[in-house]
């Protein structure tokens, strides 16, 4: 079996040795981002199609929960839409919420905004201790207004689950 010169067995172990150690911090990196990024999931929304107050647009029709948790913190995002070209339309939201595994209950408040062709979004947030764990019961409650009226929506809601 022939032998290589010292200096290129090095080289060879040295590119070896190099690439082991990217392959470890790339794993390393994958790994670490997978432990580390937040928890989504969606959950449909019932019964919360109603009328938008430009009447002619799209209706006013938020049909999912999406629910992250990251750091500690649980977001609830839950996305709305209008189609009327250049008029959209303010929507203040309040998220009733009950826990049915540990008995707590909160309301949270989010103003939004709308403008086409854009999708407006209600951003909750509150500390994952205090949202969850386990079942938690949604109540979705909206008055959308335009430059000329508001339109309060009928109730909706949904149950998610909290990480």
């Amino acid at each position: 079996m022939p032998t290589l010169p010292t200096h290129r067995r090095s080289l060879r172990t040295r590119v070896f040795a190099a690439a082991v150690a990217a392959a470890a911090v790339v794993s390393s990196l994958l790994a670490g981002a997978g432990s580390a990024g937040a928890v989504t999931r969606e959950y449909p929304l019932h019964g919360c199609l109603n009328v938008s107050p430009n009447i002619v647009d799209m209706p006013y029709r938020p049909f999912r929960a999406i629910v992250s948790e990251y750091a500690g913190t649980t977001y609830i995002q839950i996305d709305y839409g209008s189609l009327w070209i250049g008029v959209g339309y303010d929507s203040v939201a309040r998220l009733d919420w009950h826990n049915l595994q540990t008995g707590r209950k909160g309301t949270m408040i989010d103003h939004s905004q709308v403008r086409p062709p854009n999708t407006g979004v209600h951003n909750f947030s509150l500390p994952r201790s205090t949202f969850g764990p386990g079942r938690v019961q949604l109540r979705l409650s909206t008055v959308n207004r335009n430059a000329l009226w508001a339109i309060p929506a009928r109730s909706c809601g949904g149950v998610v689950v909290a990480p």
